[in-house]
């Protein structure tokens, strides 16, 4: 899919992967409604676009209320229907598991798992009377390689992962196709703190947001049903799904490593 002259919906507009997609979709041409809970941000990102002559709506929506992907559903099918979904909001958790309170497994859970497939529901029956389109879901690598200290985290990506997978198959023969991504770590405000300071322990590849966005643009444009990020990850993801015992041995040190570097969880049990 082409996306110049295309509407697209961008969940997550206000955040780092967010932003730059929505820049990399101007540049290509592409219709924008903007979605994102940071109201600041996404106005200053809308009023961005808007001087470089770009069509632009904005459509505030917390995806982490029960209500907030009907009511996004709702605001971007009252111009039209668009030709592309990109579902790009996402919320993040790091962190042994005893550590993390209830209140933030169930806003992951929520924000990065029921809403997309809330969202996606509730546009589903305009997609199939348009006859065509595209849904776009942005995971993560740790949706196929579950990390420590992203127990939660990883277990959403990974429904998100089976999400997709199910919708492409469902959605065969419609017109409507499905793209799943999977960066690997990408420096974004999300990451700041703890991810940021283990990433670089670690000497983990990181990857600018930019270059992640126009990837995943690319993508669109060649209807790629998926898209993982770092020839490394990859590797492990196959070790991951052959040899998963390996993978355990060969994460070890590295979470030991990560224990060390966060005070959260130095008095928990080795």
């Amino acid at each position: 899919m082409k996306l110049n002259a295309r509407t697209v919906l961008l969940t997550g507009a206000s955040g780092g992967i967010g932003q730059a997609l929505a820049r990399e979709f101007a540049q290509r041409g592409a219709h924008l409604l903007l979605s994102a809970r940071n109201v600041d941000k996404l106005a200053t990102l809308g009023n961005e676009l808007r001087a470089l002559g770009i069509d632009v709506s904005v459509l505030s929506a917390d995806l982490s209320s029960a209500d907030g992907a009907e009511r996004l559903a709702h605001a971007a099918l009252s111009g039209g229907t668009p030709d592309l979904v990109v579902h790009c909001a996402g919320s993040m958790s790091f962190g042994c598991l005893e550590t993390i309170p209830t209140e933030e497994i169930t806003q992951l859970w929520q924000t990065n798992v029921i809403a997309p497939s809330l969202l996606t529901r509730a546009l589903l029956p305009a997609l199939r009377k348009q006859g065509h389109g595209r849904l776009v879901f942005v995971g993560s690598i740790f949706g196929s390689l579950a990390f420590p200290m992203y127990a939660t985290y990883s277990a959403t990506k990974f429904a998100l992962r089976g999400f997709a997978e199910a919708l492409r198959r469902e959605l065969d023969g419609s017109g409507i196709g499905v793209t799943y991504v999977a960066p690997r770590y990408t420096r974004t405000p999300m990451n700041d703190g703890a991810p940021a300071r283990i990433a670089q322990a670690l000497s983990m590849q990181q990857d600018e947001p930019a270059m992640v966005a126009r990837r995943i643009a690319d993508a669109i444009e060649r209807d790629r049903r998926d898209l993982f990020f770092g020839f490394g990850e990859r590797i492990f993801v196959k070790l991951n799904a052959w040899f998963p015992w390996l993978v355990d041995r060969g994460l070890r040190a590295q979470t030991r490593r990560m224990r060390e570097l966060e005070p959260a969880t130095a008095g928990l049990p080795q």
